[in-house]
């Protein structure tokens, strides 16, 4: 990986780190759906990312990024179940197809991948800014991003807007899914989607740097 641009072999990187942060995450994500669901977000997560690390590790070194990605999303569906499930592989395979014929991976492309991402949130999970879903996380991110600066640094900017993002969901109501039910008191308690995807970016912004 160098300052500038990210190889496919840089994404399986930043996947794989992604993979060992959620999973280190499991217990504080079970706890904060506790609040507003099944309390099994995390273990969800956990065996979405243990699957797409075991998929990656089969993939020869030469993958390109739309492999990469594709696979990792059919993965993680194969290994969960319920919303979630469905919103992540969405999310990753619409920012496999985005990446299509791109050899590496600039600023421009990271922000175009992230948007075709958020696209393909909102279509699933018929939800949209505000709605206090992890498309609240996706939407910061996407938006802070100039794709005049390097990489790294666009990367670090989003992975902080994502993580800001989900904190702000703490003083929001739950619009859509079932924690929608809650209406009121749902406040208090940030997103853990939103959560989840400030992890994940957090953990491409540690490997890009």
């Amino acid at each position: 990986m160098t300052d500038t641009r990210i190889t496919p072999a840089g994404l399986r990187r930043m996947l794989l780190a992604a993979a060992d942060k959620i999973v280190r995450e499991e217990s504080n994500l079970n706890a904060l759906d506790a609040a507003l669901g099944d309390g099994d977000h995390g273990i969800t997560m956990r065996l979405g990312f243990e699957a797409v690390k075991k998929r990656i590790g089969e993939l020869a070194p030469d993958t390109t990024f739309e492999t990469l990605l594709r696979e990792s999303g059919l993965a993680f569906m194969g290994a969960t179940g319920g919303a979630i499930g469905v919103i992540l592989a969405k999310m990753l395979m619409s920012g496999a197809s985005s990446l299509r014929g791109i050899s590496e991976m600039g600023t421009p492309e990271f922000k175009t991948m992230m948007a075709a991402m958020e696209s393909a949130i909102a279509q699933a999970g018929k939800a949209k800014p505000g709605d206090k879903t992890i498309l609240d996380a996706v939407h910061a991110a996407v938006s802070s991003v100039d794709v005049r600066q390097d990489i790294s640094e666009a990367l670090s900017q989003a992975a902080c807007a994502a993580a800001r993002a989900a904190e702000e969901t703490a003083n929001m109501i739950c619009r859509v899914g079932r924690a929608s039910k809650l209406g009121d008191r749902s406040l208090g308690h940030p997103d853990p989607g939103a959560v989840s995807f400030s992890i994940i970016l957090q953990a491409f912004a540690e490997v890009s740097s």
